[in-house]
């Protein structure tokens, strides 16, 4: 997948979303809270302190479809809940920015690594 151009559409990028780290997105009593019956599913305590649950190197909250094309497509399964980190990232400010050039290697052969290898023609 091209990296995509700072500003461009969020569900076209996703970049924010993707860590290895466990410790990624820290979730705030408030944001717990936000989060109501969705928190034991997206969010999880390490030590004292409580962060998005990451799954397959991406936020366990981020659902990863293929649009048309075979383009990937990102959306937030808690997006009106979401944690107020998540809340502060504006879309093309300079952290943005920042974060799709940092991740810009996870860009893989045209397909985000995240995605279900296409069923090959004349197949299933």
């Amino acid at each position: 997948m091209p990296t995509p151009a700072p500003g461009s559409d969020c569900q076209s990028c996703g970049a924010c979303c993707f860590s290895s780290l466990e410790t990624y997105v820290r979730v705030s009593g408030d944001d717990w809270t936000r989060l109501g019956v969705e928190a034991e599913r997206v969010a999880q305590f390490i030590g004292h302190r409580a962060y998005l649950r990451m799954t397959g190197g991406h936020c366990a909250a981020l659902v990863v479809t293929a649009a048309p094309g075979g383009a990937a497509r990102f959306a937030c399964s808690i997006y009106a809940q979401r944690p107020q980190v998540c809340r502060d990232l504006a879309r093309g400010s300079p952290s943005c920015e920042a974060e799709v050039l940092v991740k810009a290697g996870w860009a893989s052969g045209g397909r985000h690594p995240q995605l279900p290898e296409p069923a090959a023609a004349g197949s299933g």
